[in-house]
């Protein structure tokens, strides 16, 4: 199974413009760190060198890995980012009746495009702050 992941990681990866290029390719390197991580413990026996790769194929993991935080957020940290959304919907409903009449059709267009990515910006905040690696499989990869 090892050998196809970071086949499969690589392709759900691709797409998007060259400027997003370097934020899809850290969920490759922290598949390939990983990986790396369980070849090299495998082995049957380890010298300075294979320990030296290990810890570099770590550190490079832990560097790395936050990029998936948004999918480990909690039931908790989804729940909370929720009620955010939901109030800052409520905020947003606000803004425009206040000023629906004085906004021109293509002045509420940009605004509700500046509204939805606030938001979203929000909400990924509000979950990568509360979600987090604390779990003892990835801290047992340290032993």
């Amino acid at each position: 199974m090892s050998q196809y992941l970071l086949v499969v990681v690589t392709q759900s990866q691709r797409g998007g413009s060259p400027a997003q290029r370097p934020i899809f390719n850290l969920p490759i390197e922290c598949t390939q760190a990983l990986l790396e991580i369980y070849i090299y413990t495998q082995y049957k026996s380890h010298d300075d060198a294979t320990l030296r790769y290990i810890e570099d194929a770590s550190r490079r993991f832990h560097t790395v890995k936050d990029v998936f935080l948004l999918g480990q957020a909690s039931k908790w940290a989804k729940a909370k980012a929720s009620a955010l959304r939901t109030e800052l919907v409520k905020k947003r409903k606000v803004d425009e009746e206040t000023n629906a009449e004085t906004w021109m059709p293509s002045k509420k267009w940009r605004e509700m495009n500046t509204w939805c990515d606030y938001i979203s910006h929000k909400i990924d905040n509000s979950k990568e702050l509360d979600a987090d690696f604390n779990f003892p499989k990835i801290h047992l990869m340290s032993h």
